[in-house]
């Protein structure tokens, strides 16, 4: 049985060899549209595409703006989406992101007709533009309304060894209008919470060097 002293010493070396810690990021540049182009009246980092651009609104959950994705005559869709490092500017992701299991979330409001949908994706793309992962779409509203302000959470699959980026896609569709009801929902507070392994410090391999050295001591002493 090791004693006190010894036990404490290899405690303190485990601990401190993370000293460094674990780091969070967004993994989505500007997500919640608050930083503006005004040459285009949209957010920087955002590419919009369908048959109905997105449109910025002040219809927010947070701060001032948040993003409209509607289809106002029926037939048709709005899309909104971002490369993380072409689109968004962020850095390229790199061997310390690999295992992480990151949190996508998101809030939105509003109403897809009956004869609608909103659906969102994430992919992870590679050197070269190759797709490493994707979610596939997964569908948020179908033919409801959300009155009120709803945060939809998603966990992603692993990131695997050689992504660079990350790609989210978020969009609306809808066939007639129907029943008096609209295609438009609003889209704010755009999180991909990525956690980048920690890395010990020098120092705190010389502590568990230390502490290890202390363990071979005492088992010398214990055999003698």
């Amino acid at each position: 049985m090791l004693n006190l002293k010894t036990q404490a010493a290899l405690a303190a070396a485990l601990l401190f060899a993370g000293a460094a810690g674990a780091a969070t990021t967004n993994g989505i540049a500007n997500g919640g549209f608050e930083t503006i182009n005004t040459a285009t009246n949209l957010p920087f980092g955002w590419a919009g595409g369908d048959s109905s651009a997105p449109v910025l609104s002040n219809e927010a959950h947070s701060g001032v703006y948040s993003m409209l994705l509607s289809r106002p005559g029926g037939f048709g869709g709005s899309a909104l989406e971002q490369n993380s490092l072409s689109d968004g500017g962020l850095p390229a992701l790199t061997a310390a992101n690999v295992g992480d299991t990151p949190w996508l979330s998101f809030w939105v409001k509003g109403d897809v007709s009956p004869t609608g949908n909103a659906k969102y994706s994430v992919s992870y793309i590679g050197d070269g533009g190759g797709v490493l992962y994707d979610s596939g779409l997964q569908h948020f509203m179908d033919g409801n309304a959300k009155t009120d302000w709803t945060q939809i959470s998603f966990q992603a699959a692993t990131i695997p060894a050689g992504t660079q980026a990350v790609r989210f896609f978020i969009n609306t569709a809808v066939g007639p209008l129907l029943d008096g009801r609209v295609n438009a929902i609003y889209i704010d507070d755009i999180q991909l919470t990525l956690t980048t392994a920690p890395v010990p410090e020098p120092s705190s391999y010389a502590l568990l060097a230390g502490g290890l050295a202390v363990l071979g001591m005492a088992a010398r002493r214990r055999r003698a």
